[in-house]
């Protein structure tokens, strides 16, 4: 598993989590950014951020 891919699954894991808890903004905010990253593109937070 490269880097990327690792850092999905990460995201999956808190994706489920937040569900869970039902914390609407973690799951808007971490489903954008797998949807980003999962296109090659660079993840929105890192982007707003930093």
């Amino acid at each position: 598993m490269n880097e990327k891919d690792e850092i999905i699954h990460n995201l999956k894991k808190a994706l489920e989590i937040a569900k869970k808890k039902g914390n609407a903004l973690f799951i808007e905010n971490i489903v954008r950014d797998i949807k980003a990253l999962e296109a090659g593109e660079e993840s929105p937070i890192v982007k707003e951020y930093l």
